[in-house]
């Protein structure tokens, strides 16, 4: 019962979160308009995440690959970037994950009030939110990391044809 009442509490702050981010909407997609090069960033999955097999490496250099075969340039000194964010919440040892798995566009913008103060948010982005096993951890993660950067690279595309 515990697990159980730890998965929807987890089910619940992933939609809650859900809220307050940037989403997939023609004014979001808008944001990705004249974006020229773009960087990867994946946030370090927690411990427990890691000890059963994610790689955050092997994550990263995957979605830059798709990027590049794309034709979205990838550029580690670039302003803006994909940033990958992983939580999870287990309601035992042995337990199922309870997996939140996020992409967005992180870019500078400029307050309309006063020009001179800059902040670093999040323009574009989705989430996924999924149940898996310890032993499918690393296939559903990079499963939902794959689709979000299709999602990605779909909303870049409509507003950057090639």
């Amino acid at each position: 019962m515990r697990a159980r009442a730890v998965y929807f509490c987890f089910v619940l702050m992933a939609f809650a979160a859900a809220i307050c981010v940037a989403g997939d909407s023609s004014m979001d997609r808008g944001t990705l308009r004249g974006l020229k090069a773009i960087k990867v960033v994946v946030d370090p999955a927690t411990t427990e995440m890691e000890h059963e097999g994610l790689d955050r490496q092997r994550l990263q250099s995957a979605i830059e690959q798709k990027l590049r075969d794309a034709g979205i340039q990838v550029d580690n000194d670039a302003n803006e970037f994909l940033g990958v964010t992983l939580s999870s919440a287990r309601g035992s040892r042995r337990g199922p994950f309870s997996v939140a798995v996020g992409l967005g566009v992180y870019q500078t913008v400029l307050l309309n009030r006063d020009k001179t103060i800059k902040s670093v948010t999040e323009t574009w982005g989705d989430q996924r939110v999924l149940s898996t096993t310890a032993r499918n951890l690393d296939h559903f993660v990079s499963g939902a990391v794959d689709e979000l950067v299709d999602q990605f690279i779909r909303a870049y595309r409509s507003v950057n044809p090639q």
